[in-house]
């Protein structure tokens, strides 16, 4: 199951590889057209997606690593998908400051969305695995000693 967490973490991270470059080719066309109002409001967005990108990444290995012997890193990653499912949220919603309230919906917006509730529900799963894994080896210990 941590492995499937794992390509779902990798997907998403692409997706705001994806969704960043996008932006910034927007960026790009407004320069060109001289449309400034849209500037800075475009780099924080490609800002938020790159570093949303990075983070998955650097969650991704972190797991990786922990493999199943600790519940941080699920607790972690679900914690960040939350907190990124609520500001994209809040962004269609009451608005975010600099950006405002976004009203274009996307396709890879719902696909990001989609993969970041299942990456919540497979770490909170994971999260409550581990912890039963813990308890059987403290009473297995206990039955030794």
């Amino acid at each position: 199951m941590m492995y499937v967490l794992l390509a779902f973490m990798l997907a998403t991270a692409i997706v705001y590889f994806i969704v960043a470059s996008q932006e910034y080719s927007d960026l790009l066309e407004f320069q060109e057209m001289g449309i400034d109002g849209e500037t800075q409001e475009k780099q924080v967005e490609i800002t938020l997606f790159i570093c949303s990108g990075v983070t998955y990444i650097g969650l991704f290995a972190w797991i990786l690593g922990a493999k199943l012997r600790s519940k941080n890193p699920y607790v972690v990653v679900a914690g960040v998908s939350v907190i990124l499912v609520a500001t994209y949220i809040a962004s269609r919603t009451v608005g975010v400051p600099i950006v405002g309230v976004e009203y274009y919906v996307g396709k890879l917006d719902m696909v990001s969305k989609a993969l970041q509730v299942i990456i919540t529900g497979l770490s909170i799963y994971l999260t409550f695995r581990i912890r039963k894994i813990m308890i059987i080896k403290s009473m297995n210990m206990k039955d030794m000693g």
